[in-house]
């Protein structure tokens, strides 16, 4: 990122009067703005793609490890750690697993 062209372009958009109070806001006007506009302030979208992928607690990571414990210890001798990845990431989602319908996969 390129700070000088950051702030440029932060203070186009107080001219604009850009009325905005969080991050969302901003999405949504340059998702919304013509390609020429947001490729004025490509300095702003991608500071904006970066703080949406942050996410704003360590919780979802703490469970991701507190349900690896789970089967880890249950399965600790019998299986590679390819398998112990993809039945992790299982347990983890398993709300969206269960909503699949094999019949359909199959």
């Amino acid at each position: 990122m390129n700070a000088g062209r950051l702030a440029i372009q932060r203070a186009m958009t107080r001219q604009q009067n850009w009325q905005v109070k969080s991050v969302d806001d901003i999405a949504t006007k340059l998702a919304s703005a013509q390609s020429v506009v947001r490729n004025m302030f490509d300095q702003v979208e991608q500071l904006v793609r970066l703080l949406l992928s942050i996410p704003c607690s360590s919780a979802e990571a703490e469970r991701s490890f507190s349900s690896l414990r789970r089967p880890k210890t249950y399965l600790r001798n019998s299986m590679s750690q390819q398998r112990l990845n993809h039945v992790a990431v299982l347990h983890v989602h398993r709300d969206r697993l269960y909503s699949i319908d094999i019949d359909v996969i199959a």
